[in-house]
């Protein structure tokens, strides 16, 4: 019994970040759904940190560098959830 509760728990463990995580697609409509989060956020620094990362993400988006504009609007994402 206690064995099958450990491995439940050690299943779960596993499971849960996979299923938590997002794919962020680095496109205009998804650059321009976090513009408008952003622009909700209350707390100033968050604000700032999250505009920060967007607006990196743009310059990223425009010279095709896909990879750190996604690690960008993640970011900024990541920032928004913290609120």
């Amino acid at each position: 019994m206690l064995k099958s509760i450990a491995t439940l728990a050690l299943m779960a463990a596993f499971a849960t970040p996979a299923l938590a995580q997002q794919q962020v697609v680095c496109d205009e409509a998804s650059i321009a759904k976090a513009e408008q989060q952003v622009a909700q956020i209350s707390d100033g620094s968050k604000k700032v940190e999250s505009t920060k990362e967007l607006t990196m993400a743009k310059d990223a988006m425009m010279a095709n560098d896909m990879e750190k504009c996604t690690s960008h609007l993640d970011n900024a994402i990541k920032g928004m959830d913290a609120m």
